[in-house]
């Protein structure tokens, strides 16, 4: 799905760009998986189970309109000072899901925030993307076996 090739800077330092497949981009209806307004983000954090890592905070709740989760981000500006490095967050994240919603991950089918803890590095921004992943993945696996044993009971 990705190729990686190297791009030769001007001062001489190689940079690895990651470039996706065709169509991989800006999914059709995506914007449906979006949380917004306050109210649903106030509902989230009240009503939300919460996994923390050391850069992200995920707080997961029930779906509250649609069948299909909704996802929120919350980068402030206090975490990342950049907006490029911002945006990259984001930009990495929404990947992520939409591997998990390929997947058909269980717990997309809630309402998600995906919280990055203030002050992370801009070094850090990959990991945190990747600790982030890891924690929904984690979670994924929890709450499938959660749901098992309550069907089993």
């Amino acid at each position: 799905m990705f190729t990686q090739p190297t791009i030769e800077c001007r001062d001489q330092c190689a940079v690895t760009v990651a470039i996706q497949a065709p169509g991989s981009r800006h999914l059709k209806g995506e914007a449906r998986f979006r949380l917004s307004g306050p109210q649903a983000f106030v509902r989230v954090f009240k009503e939300g189970r919460r996994r923390e890592g050391r850069y992200v905070q995920i707080i997961a709740a029930t779906a509250s309109s649609s069948n299909d989760g909704c996802v929120g981000m919350v980068v402030s500006r206090k975490a990342l000072s950049r907006a490029v490095d911002r945006n990259r967050f984001k930009r990495k994240m929404r990947e992520a899901l939409r591997v998990l919603r390929v997947d058909d991950n269980p717990l997309i089918h809630g309402d998600l925030v995906i919280r990055v803890k203030p002050p992370l590095p801009r070094e850090a921004v990959d990991a945190a993307a990747a600790e982030a992943f890891g924690l929904l993945r984690q979670w994924a696996v929890a709450s499938a076996a959660e749901t098992s044993a309550a069907k089993k009971s």
